[in-house]
């Protein structure tokens, strides 16, 4: 199944606009020089100061790379879903782990969505309303949000894709996907979201580590956790069962 949505990029979402080039890079290697010797020359506190802030910009310089841009830049599918979508903001977040269960097992516990609270705690509840929608309310930074979700791509045992729908608390939208890999199932988990706050209190809330991004990588960890554990317990009790009824029941 396949409805209208923002497609899923063939690599995930990755910030491009973090290049320092040309006349700005030879202003940041010429200035962070400055600044640098002009620093040690005085000391104290103000020299320290300037000391950091040029070495900041020598560094700046000599990789071609501003870490600070970086984090602020929009990625190109950032900017392409605020404008199909009419965000005034967007921002996204990907994540991967790999967990030692057969694909199609995590995809069958992902689609039936009732079972996301159980490893995604700010996630309160979800109710499934049928095969294509859901309602979700959550607890964020910003306070309590609900939402109906639809699904947007369905393919199974590979791809789950979801998007809010109508009047909603918090903008989203996202897909999970499920791969066969040496060792189990890697799986990428994809997120973009409008922030309440705009770009400023999303920037806010990853320094108070308590964005998306944080919270998906920590909901990947629980999942693993807790389908790895269940699978061990499982077999731990099938071989106590199995051991028991090869014994003699006169010993």
């Amino acid at each position: 199944m396949h409805l209208d949505a923002p497609t899923p990029p063939l690599a995930p979402p990755t910030r491009d606009d973090a290049a320092v080039r040309g006349v700005e890079r030879l202003a940041s290697l010429a200035g962070g020089g400055l600044l640098l010797s002009r620093g040690l020359a005085r000391g104290g506190l103000l020299g320290l100061l300037s000391g950091a802030t040029g070495a900041w910009l020598l560094t700046r310089g000599l990789r071609g790379r501003c870490p600070v841009r970086r984090v602020v830049a929009n990625t190109r599918f950032e900017r392409d879903v605020r404008r199909s979508l009419a965000w005034r903001s967007a921002a996204s977040q990907t994540r991967r782990i790999v967990i030692a269960r057969p694909r199609d097992e995590l995809y069958r516990f992902w689609r039936d969505f009732s079972n996301l609270p159980i490893f995604m705690r700010h996630i309160e509840r979800v109710d499934v309303l049928n095969d294509r929608y859901s309602h979700w309310v959550v607890k964020a930074p910003m306070g309590r949000f609900e939402w109906d979700a639809e699904v947007t791509d369905d393919i199974p045992g590979q791809l789950i894709g979801w998007r809010s729908c109508g009047y909603a608390g918090l903008n989203n939208l996202g897909w999970v996907s499920f791969a066969e890999v040496p060792g189990g199932t890697e799986v990428t988990a994809v997120m973009a979201y409008e922030p309440p706050a705009g770009r400023l209190g999303h920037l806010f809330a990853r320094l108070l580590r308590r964005d998306p991004g944080t919270r998906i990588a920590q909901d990947l960890a629980e999942l693993k956790v807790l389908l790895e554990r269940a699978h061990a317990v499982s077999d731990r009790y099938g071989a106590v069962e199995r051991t028991s009824h090869m014994e003699s029941p006169l010993g």
